[in-house]
């Protein structure tokens, strides 16, 4: 396998884009600018809380919010615009971008391999590179390694002891242990802690006032263990597109593909920057952050190439083999 990126500069909106100031977090347009379709949108959100979901669903095209609306469960607390909730996996995007920040400021190199983060590494793992965890092709054996630990460095021990499964850079394996690494290469390049580098590089500028982190042991922490509500997550994706995190050139890699996984046709899907990437006839056709949390919380976040962006965030959990958060984005835009 080719281990090199692959970097596709397609556009995933069209040229209108949610201004940078937008207030996401805002109520939905008025009634008579709000496009016909919101009344459908809501109720086929309405049928899958009369099912058993509960959460808040934010539906946007271009410059304009569709849907901002919470559902509540039939019992238990009542959720609101503002409800946080653990966005589990979804936490891998900021960690990936933290890693792209810090190789634009020239603290760190995809090829960079991990002994020159920590130089004690066992001989086996020092083939390992940056890129390798960036695109969980890293051969290492584990998932999450590092739970239950509270140091750094006994995290960063426990993960590069496991043996390889294969080479690095040979084959694709999901693993959050990848990430925590990624977390932990970030604190040593940058001299911040993994939480306080997010929050100064990337929540603050994107204005996520309402994202935190869940703390705890290095299980909580690059791989997930982020908090956050849907109105952060469209200004998280928003603000990268509308390229005010990051130049243009990086934020378009930043909604491109890595690597190749497998073929669903008519998609190809490849993972990205911590996101799953759908391509269809070459061209990028959706973009999907998701995750599953503690407490049955789940999120999606979908951002197709026509400017429609999907998010919903759950606290229901599984629904028919998938999240509840998945099962309500799919029938809001159905994939095609």
């Amino acid at each position: 396998m080719n281990s090199r990126p692959v970097v596709l500069l397609l556009l995933l909106f069209p040229a209108a884009r949610p201004s940078p100031d937008a207030d996401v977090s805002m109520s939905p347009p008025s009634r008579s600018t709000m496009p016909q379709n919101a009344a459908r949108l809501d109720a086929i959100a309405r049928a899958q809380a009369d099912s058993g979901f509960s959460g808040v669903v934010l539906v946007a095209k271009d410059t304009l919010i569709l849907l901002e609306k919470a559902y509540s469960p039939r019992r238990g607390k009542r959720l609101t615009l503002s409800s946080q909730f653990n966005i589990g996996s979804m936490t891998k995007g900021f960690t990936a971008a933290a890693i792209l920040r810090l190789r634009s400021q020239h603290r760190l190199a995809f090829s960079d391999p991990v002994s020159r983060y920590f130089p004690h590494a066992p001989e086996r793992t020092r083939g390992i590179t940056v890129f390798h965890l960036l695109t969980h092709t890293s051969g290492l054996r584990g998932h999450s390694a590092g739970a239950g630990t509270m140091r750094r460095d006994g995290a960063v021990t426990a993960i590069l002891s496991l043996p390889l499964d294969y080479p690095p850079g040979t084959h694709y394996r999901y693993s959050d242990d990848d990430y925590q690494l990624l977390a932990a290469i970030i604190e040593v390049a940058s001299g911040y802690t993994w939480e306080e580098f997010v929050r100064r590089e990337l929540l603050a500028p994107a204005r996520m006032a309402s994202t935190g982190f869940q703390g705890g042991d290095w299980g909580h922490i690059g791989a997930n263990g982020m908090r956050s509500t849907a109105g952060d997550i469209y200004r998280w994706v928003a603000a990268i597109h509308d390229a005010r995190i990051f130049g243009l050139t990086e934020s378009r890699e930043l909604e491109s593909p890595l690597m190749h996984v497998r073929s669903e046709p008519p998609f190809e899907i490849h993972y990205g920057y911590g996101t799953r990437v759908y391509v269809r006839n070459g061209r990028v056709a959706e973009l999907v952050h998701s995750g599953s949390g503690d407490a049955g919380n789940n999120g999606v976040a979908r951002v197709l190439a026509d400017g429609t962006v999907v998010v919903v965030l759950s606290n229901s959990g599984q629904h028919r083999g998938t999240t509840w958060a998945a099962y309500v984005a799919q029938r809001l835009v159905p994939r095609k």
